[in-house]
C-alpha cells in the first residue's frame, strides 16, 4: 500500500497531515476522492449536505436535471449535445425516461378518473341573481341534490370521486358568497336587498342552472354477461381456451388471465375505477418496450446516417421524455379543469400542447439528422405511421394488463 492511501493513526497531529478521504485515506484534490468516488462533504456533520445527499442519490438533483429539463424544450438540443459528447451536463437518457414515466403516470392516476362526468352549466349566474338567502339556499340544495345522489352511489366503490368533490365544494363556495353578500347588503340598507337596486336582469328571463352527473356506477347489478369460447361459457378448467404451441403452464397462464378478465368486465360498473388504474400503471412498461423498436425504426430509415443503434436509442428516449412533459401538462390541465378553472384557459392549453408536441418532433428529427426537409418530411411521415401503430398495440396490451389483473 502506498504512503498516500495510509489511513492517518490517532495520535498525528492533525495538522500535519492534509485532507483524505474518510474511506480510503487517499489524498483528496477535490469535492470527490479520484480514488473511490466518495464525496468529501460528511452528511453527518451538517445537514444542509445530508440534504444534499438525499437528493444526489435519489434525483442526482446537482443542476443537470434542471438544465436537462430546461433544454429539453428546445427540439433536439439535448440530444444533439450529448451525442456530440456533452454527457456530464445532461441526465443520461434513460434515466431521465424512467423518472418522467413514473412521475407522469403518478400524477395522472392522482388526477384522472373514471367516475361521475360532473356538467354544471349557469351556476354562478343564477346564485348571483338571487335576492334573498332563502333563495340562495333553494337554489344551493337544488343544484346539490344530483351530486348527492351520485356520491350515495360513488361510496359503493373505494375511494372518493374528486369531480364530484370539486362540484360540491364550488357549489357550496357560490352559495355562500352569495349570502354573505346578501347580509352585507341588508346590513347597510336595513332592509332586504332588492332586485331593482341591483340593476340585475330578472330570473325568469334566464336559463336556470343546471347540474348533470353521468354516472359510471349502477345501482343494480347486471350480471347478464357471460364470457363465452367454444360457443359455451368459458371455464378455465372445463372449457379453457388451449394454444397448442404453448407449454401447459403459458396455457394455464393465459386462462387465469383470460378468467379474471371476464370476471372485471362483468363488474366493470362498480370497478371501472380500479381498472382504469391499472391501465394507467401498464402505460408506462408499454411505453419502455416500445423504446428498442422505436429506435429500431429509426436506425432503418437513416442507414446512411453513420449513426449507431445506441445513438438512435438516445434519440428515442429524449424525444419520449419531451412527450412525457407533454403528457404531464395534460395531466396538470386536467386537474386544473376539474378544480374550475376557466373553459377557455384549458382549452387554449389543450390546442397549444397538441399542435406543438408535432412540429417539436418535426424539428427534432431535423436537426439532429441534418436532412433536407423533402427527405426529413417524407422519413417523418412513414415514423409517425408506423409509430402510431405500434402505439395501438402498446394502447391495446396496456388495456388487457388492465382488465386481466
Amino acid at each position: 500500500m502506498s504512503e498516500s492511501t495510509l489511513p492517518v493513526e490517532a495520535g498525528d497531529d492533525p495538522a500535519a497531515h492534509v485532507a483524505r478521504c474518510e474511506n480510503c485515506a487517499t489524498v483528496l484534490q477535490g469535492d470527490y476522492c479520484h480514488q473511490c468516488g466518495q464525496s468529501a462533504h460528511n452528511p453527518l456533520e451538517h445537514v444542509g449536505h445530508a440534504i444534499e445527499e438525499v437528493f444526489e442519490s435519489f434525483w442526482h438533483l446537482d443542476g443537470r436535471i434542471f438544465r436537462t429539463l430546461r433544454q429539453l424544450f428546445v427540439p433536439g438540443r439535448v440530444a444533439i449535445n450529448y451525442l456530440a459528447g456533452h454527457r456530464v451536463r445532461y441526465i443520461p437518457p434513460l434515466r431521465l425516461f424512467v423518472i418522467l414515466s413514473l412521475l407522469t403516470f403518478f400524477i395522472g392516476k392522482l388526477v384522472l378518473n373514471v367516475g361521475e362526468g360532473v356538467r354544471m352549466e349557469g351556476v354562478e349566474a343564477e346564485i348571483g341573481r338571487a335576492q334573498t338567502i332563502a333563495e340562495v339556499e333553494q337554489i344551493r340544495d337544488r343544484l346539490l341534490a344530483p351530486i348527492e345522489k351520485a356520491e350515495q352511489a360513488a361510496a359503493k366503490t373505494p375511494g372518493a370521486n374528486p369531480a364530484l368533490i370539486a362540484a360540491r365544494v364550488r357549489i357550496q363556495g357560490e352559495a355562500a358568497s352569495r349570502i354573505a353578500e346578501l347580509r352585507e347588503q341588508a346590513a347597510k340598507a336595513q332592509a332586504p336587498a332588492d332586485a331593482t337596486d341591483r340593476g340585475t336582469t330578472p330570473a325568469d328571463n334566464v336559463a336556470p342552472a343546471k347540474v348533470t352527473v353521468s354516472p359510471l356506477a349502477q345501482e343494480d347489478d347486471d350480471s347478464s354477461w357471460v364470457c363465452r369460447f367454444n360457443e359455451r361459457p368459458f371455464d378455465a378448467k372445463t372449457n379453457p381456451v388451449k394454444a397448442a404451441w404453448m407449454p401447459g403452464f403459458a396455457n394455464r397462464w393465459l386462462n387465469a388471465r383470460i378468467g379474471r378478465g371476464c370476471e372485471n368486465i362483468k363488474d366493470a360498473d362498480r370497478n371501472g375505477e380500479r381498472l382504469f388504474q391499472q391501465f394507467l400503471g401498464a402505460i408506462p412498461t408499454a411505453l419502455f418496450l416500445l423504446m428498442p423498436l422505436f429506435a429500431l425504426l429509426l436506425k432503418v430509415l437513416y442507414l446512411g446516417s453513420g449513426r449507431t443503434y445506441l445513438e438512435h436509442l438516445v434519440v428515442a428516449l429524449y424525444s419520449h421524455g419531451f412527450l412525457l412533459l407533454m403528457l404531464l401538462a395534460l395531466f396538470m390541465l386536467s386537474a386544473a379543469s376539474n378544480a374550475g378553472a376557466p373553459a377557455w384557459f384549458t382549452g387554449l392549453g389543450y390546442a397549444a400542447i397538441w399542435i406543438w408536441m408535432p412540429i417539436y418532433l418535426l424539428l427534432m428529427q431535423k436537426r439532429v439528422y441534418r436532412g433536407g426537409w423533402f427527405t426529413t418530411v417524407l422519413r417523418y411521415v412513414v415514423i409517425g405511421t408506423v409509430y402510431m401503430l405500434l402505439v395501438s398495440f402498446a394502447t391495446l396490451y396496456a388495456a388487457l394488463i388492465g382488465i386481466s389483473s
